[in-house]
């Protein structure tokens, strides 16, 4: 069916004139009249009685107008939404990341890419590794952050290595271990210790390295949230793992971040849906970039504990 035609038709029952219908869609009287014999032949219908040069709708016509009238406003808007979302595609972000690295490391990197494209709409939204890998893979999400390896190492997805911190351990200030450049795995295991719960990446790394040295933690708590597990360290229930750019520099006051001895490192990652990486994208490993030597160059200790890739 004609989509011209439908539009005449409305057009004519909007203006009660096929010569201002013709004319509102640059249409000869004759080839719109040619336009409206079709219709009514494709729908087998007599949509208008026609007295001279008058049209005047029929029961027919009149009662297709009335279920037809919604859809043929919707189809009017269509170049309207059209260029509504090609305007949206320019400036829309959506991020997905890990609920460890939503604080410290993607909301400050959001903050920072706002102040250099006021027009941006964002959406950052928390899910599992499994859902982030394959929702971004679907094109659920513009860009994703995580940390390497992935989950679904056969997924179709573009990775970049953004940046490598080094494991440490968080503590109180007045911990005796707060005055030791770094904190052995058998230290470690020696002390009650706050981790996310089993399954969790966080606690995963715990396992596996405390497993590596032929050691078990022991667990005094857990908690579902890297600033859960903080502030029951700031209130002296436990230490707990973390790296550097996980918690926000503010909710580290009166806390000690001690490195892990030994080659214990994360690499986080950007990533995005197979073939070239939007522009608004770039812009936001960009801010990322800049947000990480930032904090390397005002917080004490973070130049030796993150490297950009």
């Amino acid at each position: 069916m004609n989509l011209k035609g439908l539009s005449l038709f409305q057009q004519v029952v909007v203006t009660g004139s096929l010569s201002e219908a013709s004319r509102d869609m640059n249409l000869s009287v004759s080839a719109a009249s040619r336009l409206l014999a079709q219709l009514e032949a494709d729908l087998s219908i007599s949509l208008f009685s026609r007295h001279r040069r008058a049209l005047t709708l029929t029961e027919e016509g009149t009662l297709f107008y009335q279920q037809i009238s919604n859809t043929l406003n919707g189809i009017a808007e269509i170049p309207g939404i059209a260029r509504d979302l090609h305007a949206r595609a320019r400036n829309w972000l959506s991020v997905v990341t890990a609920a460890p690295l939503a604080n410290g490391l993607v909301v400050p990197t959001i903050a920072r890419l706002r102040d250099r494209a006021p027009d941006m709409h964002c959406t950052l939204h928390v899910e599992t590794r499994f859902e982030i890998e394959s929702k971004v893979a679907a094109r659920g999400y513009n860009i994703g952050v995580i940390s390497l390896p992935l989950q679904n190492e056969i997924i179709p997805i573009d990775i970049m290595p953004v940046l490598r911190t080094r494991l440490c351990v968080l503590m109180p200030d007045e911990h005796p271990l707060a005055r030791k450049d770094t904190v052995t795995v058998a230290q470690l295991s020696q002390q009650p210790l706050v981790s996310l719960g089993a399954g969790q990446r966080w606690r995963s790394r715990l396992d596996e390295i405390m497993g590596a040295a032929g050691l078990r933690p022991t667990l005094a708590f857990e908690t579902g949230s890297t600033l859960g597990a903080a502030e029951m360290v700031r209130h002296g229930l436990g230490l707990t793992l973390v790296d550097a750019v996980t918690l926000p520099a503010h909710t580290l006051t009166g806390l000690a971040l001690r490195p892990l001895d030994g080659e214990h490192w994360i690499t986080y990652a950007s990533l995005h849906a197979k073939g070239p990486c939007a522009a608004l994208c770039e812009m936001f490993l960009d801010a990322m970039s800049d947000h990480v030597e930032e904090r390397r160059a005002t917080e004490e200790r973070t130049a030796e504990l993150v490297y950009l890739i």
